[in-house]
């Protein structure tokens, strides 16, 4: 049994889905779009998130890069679900073609979790070491755009900036330790950094449902 975030657009499909997963004892909970999955992912900190590619507000593979750069989502594994097929990403373990077969999903679900599980096993938890803030094509323009298009809000754009900062921050992490400095202040900056940005995820689907209010 593992905690599964399950996200698409088509409620019939996601319940579906939902009631498959369930019933082989996953602890399911569900999101409608990539914005509300960014808010679930916080909530409920799942061990895989299984994404439709194509959504209104913000698309899968943005969503996951998004909260990818978090190093509490870092490890992951994400499985992609799509009506055409997909070129290999770094960003998913595996990808599968609508209609989805639930078998398929629970066997190939249950199957990633085990690897990720025993990964975390093995793998001790220390802060990601990058070295600039394009990894995974990381572009703060596009990314507070897709956040918020089509100009990107106040908290989009605070979230993209956040992110840059933790890259940074990351990066220097990784030149004390290569010199040998202690970074037990610099890796507590590093934790602020990522509550921060993680804090703002969870009002951006509240601010831009507010905006598209406003806009009408």
């Amino acid at each position: 049994m593992c905690k599964v975030l399950l996200v698409d657009d088509d409620a019939g499909l996601r319940e579906a889905l939902e009631a498959a997963l369930a019933s082989r004892g996953h602890d399911v909970a569900s999101a409608q779009d990539g914005l509300a999955a960014l808010r679930a992912a916080i909530d409920r900190k799942p061990e895989v998130i299984v994404s439709d590619v194509n959504m209104p507000y913000l698309e899968g593979p943005d969503a996951v890069r998004i909260l990818k750069a978090l190093p509490r989502f870092r490890d992951v594994p994400v499985i992609f679900m799509s009506g055409t097929d997909l070129p290999a990403t770094s960003l998913a373990e595996a990808t599968l073609r609508k209609p989805v077969i639930v078998e398929r999903l629970v066997d190939l679900l249950e199957r990633i979790a085990r690897t990720a599980t025993s990964r975390r096993t093995r793998s001790p938890q220390r802060p990601p070491i990058v070295n600039n803030a394009n990894e995974e094509r990381w572009d703060s323009a596009l990314a507070a755009a897709s956040l918020a298009p089509p100009l990107g809000t106040e908290c989009a754009v605070r979230i993209c900036r956040g992110i840059e900062l933790m890259h940074a921050q990351a990066a220097r992490i990784g030149r004390l330790r290569r010199s040998g400095v202690d970074t037990e202040e610099s890796e507590r900056l590093y934790e602020r950094l990522v509550d921060s940005v993680a804090s703002l995820l969870q009002y951006l689907p509240t601010e831009a449902s507010t905006r598209s209010r406003h806009s009408r």
